[in-house]
């Protein structure tokens, strides 16, 4: 899995990127000539300005960012956009979760085949290490420098209010944030559109999420010690289950039991990443734990 590193102010942070990705950028948002030249004018469909309106609206950092990610890829910004919009309708069929034994904390998701890793030094704010797609700003997952882990669900958007979705707050939260309850009221009172989740965890072993299903954004709690959002119907309370089947007592119990969770969720998932908030640290499959 590459890595990638951005600095800077948020337009820096997209362009570090977009020079980074070029070639796969390019080649992965190509289009044909009618599109590509509505794109360059700005005269995408309605349902992508209407997404960049929002961007620019309530979450202008990561406008700025994509803004950025445009120029140094050689790319449409509206074409990152629709990317955006497209990888949402598919949703995730891979679950969140997050568990603790003791001391130790642990955030585990799977991995898409596309997928990076990026480490982000925004001018001001701070440092973070997370998993993301080529073409976005923000990310899946991510842990920054205090100890902060915020992960996303995407989703199809469900509100014809606001068009920007949710994942975006994933980056907010890793740039603004060290504790759970701070970046839990953001996200709870800002403006998205409905689908998807959020799960928070930080290194004082709080865990939380948000649902965006519903018509209001609800706040999830865990059950015991493990947050699973995500899984299939039914399946939740069975996974908790098996958490409390195990009692993990020890970081490597933990991690046992979380990657045990997370293959019977969803069989096909594919390798897991792992995330220690405590230690400020992120686990790709197959590879050794990375500091932020």
């Amino acid at each position: 899995m590459s890595t990638i590193e951005c600095e800077g102010a948020p337009r820096d942070l997209g362009r570090d990127q977009g020079v980074a990705l070029r070639s796969r950028l390019v080649e992965a948002l190509r289009a044909g000539p009618a599109r590509r030249l509505a794109d360059a004018f700005g005269l995408g469909d309605a349902a992508t300005r209407r997404l960049r309106r929002d961007l620019r609206r309530h979450f202008p950092h990561q406008s700025e960012w994509l803004e950025g990610l445009a120029r140094g890829a050689g790319v449409a910004e509206l074409s990152l956009l629709r990317a955006l919009r497209d990888r949402c309708a598919r949703g995730v069929a891979q679950p969140l979760i997050a568990a603790r034994a003791g001391d130790a904390v642990r955030v585990g998701c799977g991995v898409p085949a596309e997928s990076i890793l990026r480490r982000a030094r925004p001018e001001g704010r701070f440092r973070s290490l997370d998993l993301t797609l080529p073409e976005w700003s923000s990310a899946l997952i991510g842990v920054n420098e205090v100890g902060l882990v915020a992960a996303a669900l995407p989703a199809p958007t469900l509100s014809a209010r606001f068009a920007a979705p949710s994942l975006l707050f994933v980056r907010d939260c890793l740039e603004r944030f060290e504790r759970v309850d701070p970046a839990l009221e953001w996200c709870l009172s800002r403006p998205a559109a409905r689908g998807g989740a959020l799960l928070l965890a930080d290194s004082r072993g709080e865990l939380a999420g948000v649902d965006g299903s519903g018509p209001r954004p609800r706040l999830v709690r865990p059950s015991g010690d493990a947050l699973i959002l995500g899984a299939p119907e039914g399946a939740s309370g069975e996974l908790g289950k098996l958490f409390e089947d195990r009692r993990p007592a020890t970081s490597a119990e933990l991690e046992g039991a979380l990657l045990a969770a997370l293959a019977a969720a969803s069989p096909d998932c594919g390798p897991a990443l792992l995330v220690d908030p405590v230690a400020r640290c992120l686990r790709p499959p197959d590879s050794d734990w990375l500091e932020v």
